[in-house]
């Protein structure tokens, strides 16, 4: 399997997994991500026992029906050594003549596949598979198998602590009056637990992005020594691949950027308004300077805030305008109003505009409104929009009518 389908497999686990409900569910989800990572006919889950000496099987998938007969391993086994100390190795291959659990050869056994999951160096739990064909082994298997076994840890652990609060929840249901010590300790638990999903979404976010560096850096490398036997046709598969990578790229960024909003460490300070939206606007150059835009804004006041963030507002807004342009030269206006207790801005463009329907879904995350062929992007820069100006107690809106350009409005607290 090649990398780009590593990346797809578990690009697409990282927006499944929090929708997840029970373990069950999960244990189920797991297994058939296992499957589409090694292309298996049967599979089945082993849990180590409580003292820590034997697994025992505790689910099994049958993935695909055969007509070959296939004898089950059994359901208490013992894993060998070579495997159990294997502190970085995830998967395990076996295409040798005696298999890893059966203890005997299976004549149409062409594979055995042992994904470890682990907690503090030590296997907790196996996914173990068989396969009539042969599985080739390849250098990003054991990258997606830590990602895997990670993702599975993050999930089950999640799990648990909602099944409690809600077990705790129902418990607790007639004698909320007496109990508000214990319903505050919940809540301050669903906190946490919200906590660490925006933190495994960053880690997901951050993990991905090395394998999408070697693919991109081994298209360049193919083309640059084999370009010139490449065909025509060949040369728009790479093109294809490369444009992928690339789109790739940009969403896992944007990703990343939003996660990072909730762990940002840069302290709220005071800061000077007009050298935020001057940051932004270089930040832009390229851009404002390919699109003709002109962008006009008043003198800005000193503003409290994270200073970073501010930057990134003001330059998300700006470049969507000039994305969603008209056919003339983009021209974009920026409007302050000082209010009691906070600013209201205002940023006006005449471009395309946006119809009724669509202007509260397109804060949302990953929401687009245009192919990828007609306007790049991610989908994620106004749910970014969204998240500065709420951590700066601020609200955003939009006003906008198709062909008559957009108005966003947002306001930051003093």
């Amino acid at each position: 399997m090649t990398n780009a389908a590593y990346i797809s497999i578990v690009a697409g686990m990282s927006e499944r997994i929090t929708s997840l409900r029970t373990t069950d569910e999960a244990m189920l989800y797991f297994a058939e991500q296992f499957n589409l990572l090694f292309h298996l006919d049967y599979c089945s889950v082993y849990r180590v026992s409580e003292k820590k000496d034997v697994f025992i099987r505790s689910a099994e998938c049958k993935i695909k029906k055969k007509s070959l007969p296939l004898a089950k391993p059994e359901n208490r086994i013992h894993l060998p050594v070579s495997i159990l100390d294997a502190t970085d190795k995830y998967v395990f291959i076996n295409q040798e003549s005696r298999p890893f659990l059966f203890g005997k050869k299976i004549e149409q056994l062409a594979a055995e596949v042992i994904v470890t999951i682990r907690r503090a160096g030590s296997v907790e739990l196996i996914f173990y598979g068989t396969s009539f064909t042969a599985i080739e082994e390849d250098a990003f298997q054991n990258d997606t198998c830590r990602i895997f076994s990670n993702f599975f840890w993050q999930v089950e652990d999640a799990l648990l602590i909602r099944s409690k609060i809600n077990d705790k929840q129902k418990e607790l249901s007639g004698h909320i009056a007496e109990n508000n010590d214990t319903l505050f300790q919940l809540n301050e638990k669903l906190i946490t637990y919200n906590q660490e999903l925006q933190q495994f979404a960053y880690s997901a976010s951050h993990d991905l992005q090395e394998p999408l560096r070697t693919i991109a850096s081994y298209i360049n490398l193919f083309l640059k020594s084999y370009g010139q036997t490449l065909t025509e046709e060949g040369k728009e598969y790479l093109q294809f691949a490369s444009e992928g990578a690339q789109r790739m790229h940009h969403l896992i960024k944007d990703l990343l950027t939003y996660s990072k909003l909730d762990f940002q460490s840069e302290p709220m300070t005071h800061f000077e308004g007009n050298a935020a939206i001057r940051q932004a606007l270089d930040n832009l150059q390229m851009s404002v300077e390919e699109s003709n835009a002109l962008i006009l804004y008043p003198d800005l006041p000193v503003m409290y805030g994270n200073h970073s963030q501010i930057i990134l507002l003001f330059q998300n807004l700006i470049d969507n305008a000039i994305k969603f342009r008209s056919k003339n030269e983009p021209l974009v206006f920026i409007d302050l109003e000082e209010l009691t207790d906070r600013w209201e801005f205002k940023v006006k463009d005449d471009g395309i505009g946006i119809a009724q329907q669509f202007q509260q879904k397109i804060f949302g995350i990953f929401n687009r409104l245009h192919g990828r062929d007609e306007i790049q992007g991610s989908g994620l820069g106004l749910s970014i929009c969204k998240k500065i100006v709420e951590r700066h107690r601020g609200e955003i809106a939009v006003e906008s009518k198709p062909g008559k350009g957009t108005t966003f409005i947002f306001s930051i607290g003093k």
